[in-house]
């Protein structure tokens, strides 16, 4: 799925609980790939891991997207 349906947007405003997983799991790998920290031990060797308190944070930060999303009427002249 590439785009979130609005009905399930709706839903998981509403609270249930499926359509905020399936929102949450929808962006799972972004967030995944984004909370990668690359820590350098100075003898040249790098690691990279996941970052659970910025995985944290951007996952408060999809929730309160969630309930925040709000979809504008369109003008009065729109035509489809």
């Amino acid at each position: 799925m590439k785009e979130i349906p609005y009905s399930v947007i709706r839903a998981a405003q509403n609270g249930d609980t499926d359509a905020i997983a399936l929102i949450r799991r929808h962006f799972e790998g972004y967030i995944a790939s984004k909370c990668l920290v690359t820590y350098d031990d100075g003898d040249g060797h790098s690691c990279t891991f996941p970052d659970d308190e910025l995985r944290y944070l951007a996952e408060a930060a999809l929730y309160a997207a969630i309930f925040g999303f709000r979809c504008k009427e369109p003008p009065p002249d729109f035509v489809i």
